[in-house]
C-alpha cells in the first residue's frame, strides 16, 4: 500500500500532522491485523480504571403481586491497568526542510511521505507482534519500556492478573487447549460449546496462515460448504459455524485463539497521531507518532487458546 500527500499544506506541524492522521490510522488499522480489528475504547486516565462482571443479580426472576421489591447488584470486581506508551520517530534534513520553504511545499510533503509511510508500516508490525506475545506488565517501566499486554501473557489459567487472582475469580481464567495437535471440526465445536456456555457469543478466530490452510483442505475434502462473513469488519472471510477466521502473518506458530470479541478492547488514552516536534540537537527535522493504550480483557473465560495445532 502506497500512500503520497496530496492537496494544499500549509508548512507548519499542526497542518502535517492533520493530514497524515487518517493515513496514520489506515495504516495502523490495515497492516495491523489484531490491533486493527479489535474494538477501540476512550480511556481518561492512563491508569484505566474498569470491572469485571464475577456473578448474577439475585433480584432477577418471578415475583408475587404482595411481595416486596427489593433490589440487588450484580457481583462484580473493580480492576486497574497501567497502560503503555509507544512512538515511532521520522526526521529529515534540514536542507530538505529549506528547499520546501524556498520552492514550495510539496518537496517537503514528498520528503516526509515516506519516512511517516515505513515508519508508521514498522510501529504496526511491533504492535501487532507484541500484541500475541507471552507477556504481561504495567505501565511504561523505569528500566525499559514496557511493550503492550499479549495474548498469550494474558490468556492464562493460573496465576494473577489486574492483580486479582483466577483461582478467586473464575472468570478472569481463560480456556488453554496445549495437547491438541491435528484440527478437527468436532474438537473445533468441543472449544464453542465450552466458551458459549460460560456466556460467550461473539467469536472470531485468529490463527496463522498454515492452519487457515488446514481448515480449507479439510473443508474441501469433507465436500463442506465454505460460509463467508457478512460481519462488519471481517466481510469475505471464510467461516466455520458463523465464526469467521482470520489469518494473521504475526500469529504465533502452531497458534489459534477463539476470542469473545464482546470481553476485550484496546483501551486508548491517547491514540495514534504526530506529536509535538522534539527539540533540535543538529541539522534534521524530527516529528513522531506517539500514542498510549493496552489490550485490555474484563472477561477471559470466554475465550480459547490452542497452542498446538501441526495438521
Amino acid at each position: 500500500m502506497t500512500y503520497e500527500a496530496k492537496g494544499v499544506l500549509q508548512w507548519t506541524d499542526v497542518g502535517i500532522a492533520d493530514a497524515w492522521k487518517p493515513v496514520i490510522e489506515d495504516l495502523l488499522n490495515s497492516e495491523a491485523v489484531f490491533f486493527g480489528q479489535a474494538p477501540k475504547q476512550a480511556s481518561d486516565s492512563i491508569n484505566h480504571e474498569f470491572v469485571a462482571r464475577t456473578g448474577r443479580n439475585s433480584a432477577v426472576g418471578p415475583i408475587k403481586s404482595v411481595d416486596a421489591i427489593t433490589g440487588d447488584s450484580t457481583a462484580k470486581i473493580e480492576l486497574s491497568h497501567k497502560l503503555k506508551q509507544y512512538r515511532a520517530a521520522v526526521y529529515i534534513e534540514d536542507a530538505r526542510v529549506l528547499e520546501a520553504q524556498l520552492n514550495g511545499i510539496g518537496k517537503l510533503k514528498n520528503a516526509w511521505a515516506t519516512e511517516i509511510e515505513y515508519a508508521t508500516l514498522d510501529l504496526a508490525q511491533d504492535i501487532n507482534t507484541a500484541l500475541y506475545a507471552d507477556s504481561q506488565t504495567e505501565g511504561f517501566g523505569t528500566s525499559e519500556a514496557n511493550p503492550m499486554d499479549g495474548l498469550r501473557g494474558i490468556l492464562k489459567t493460573t496465576g494473577t492478573i489486574y492483580g486479582k487472582s483466577r483461582s478467586t475469580y473464575p472468570v478472569l481464567a481463560a480456556n488453554v487447549d496445549s495437547s491438541t495437535s491435528a484440527f478437527s471440526f468436532s474438537a473445533l465445536r468441543g472449544w464453542l460449546t465450552t466458551l458459549r456456555k460460560k456466556g460467550g457469543r461473539n467469536f472470531v478466530i485468529y490463527t496463522t496462515h498454515e492452519i487457515k490452510d488446514i481448515i480449507l483442505n479439510k473443508m474441501e475434502n469433507n465436500k463442506m460448504y465454505m460460509g463467508v462473513s457478512s460481519q462488519a469488519g471481517f466481510e469475505g472471510q471464510i467461516t466455520i459455524d458463523g465464526v469467521p477466521i482470520v489469518a494473521d502473518k504475526d500469529c504465533p506458530d502452531n497458534y489459534m485463539f477463539i476470542l469473545d470479541r464482546d470481553s476485550y478492547y484496546i483501551a486508548q488514552f491517547k491514540p495514534f497521531s504526530m506529536g509535538v516536534p522534539l527539540g533540535k540537537d543538529n541539522l534534521t527535522e524530527t516529528k513522531y507518532i506517539w500514542g498510549i493504550m493496552d489490550l485490555v480483557f474484563t472477561r477471559f473465560n470466554t475465550n480459547y487458546v490452542i497452542t498446538s495445532i501441526t495438521e
